[in-house]
């Protein structure tokens, strides 16, 4: 395991610039937390920016204006509405599920506690690292350094290795207990996977998990490299 640690932060540290501020990617960075996908209906308006248009985002602020109005149920079907628009990203369909827990509602057990995302922490220097794989094909790499990586850009290759990393998380989900908070961990690595019941958390990984990562931000990397040049 320490030897794939070592692999890993090798892939990395050609992608690390030093941050004058140190915040990205700290137990204060909004942008982590928001990895995570499983803020409160409150706490995901006030971090939103609305422009007015209509949308998912703008719905899911419209809800939170019906449960202060004392409409709880026209929230929840405000809410629902959400889950039937067409291709929305991962972390919309679990804040939008984040929410409706909040509100009572549970999804179909079929669906409860299928695998959207994955976040894993690793431990970077004296701080960590953190790499957000969805479903969707979408990802994030954050470097405790200042550097980041955020990966929107419909690609194969890269949903299939976001696939490949969730896919790993499966055989070792069994020992998953739920997370009940989003600072980094205090030693050693750890992989959350996030599902429409919330969010579960892996500690010391499998080595094939952290392969899987590593092979997934090799390829983010060298893909974002191949932009810059």
């Amino acid at each position: 395991m320490k030897k794939l640690f070592a692999i890993f932060l090798a892939l990395v540290s050609g992608c690390t610039k030093a941050s004058e501020s140190g915040k990205l990617g700290s137990n204060a960075d909004p942008i982590r937390q928001m990895l995570f996908a499983s803020q409160s209906l409150k706490e995901q308006v006030s971090r939103m920016r609305l422009d007015g248009q209509p949308g998912p985002y703008q719905t899911i602020a419209d809800s939170l204006q019906l449960v202060e109005d004392g409409r709880k149920d026209a929230a929840i079907a405000r809410l629902h509405g959400v889950l039937e628009l067409p291709d929305l990203e991962t972390r919309t369909v679990l804040w939008t599920w984040s929410a409706l827990r909040e509100l009572g509602e549970n999804p179909d057990p079929k669906l409860s506690f299928e695998v959207l995302g994955v976040v894993m922490e690793v431990p970077s220097g004296d701080s960590y690292d953190t790499l957000a794989a969805y479903v969707d094909g979408s990802a994030r790499y954050l470097n405790f350094s200042g550097k980041a990586i955020f990966w929107d850009t419909p690609d194969a290759m890269i949903k299939t290795l976001c696939r490949a990393l969730i896919d790993s998380t499966i055989p070792a989900s069994a020992g998953a207990k739920p997370r009940t908070s989003l600072l980094l961990p205090k030693r050693g690595a750890q992989i959350t996977m996030l599902t429409r019941s919330g969010i579960f958390v892996i500690t010391e990984p499998p080595a094939t998990v952290v392969s899987a990562g590593a092979a997934l931000m090799m390829e983010m990397i060298k893909r974002t490299k191949e932009n810059e040049g």
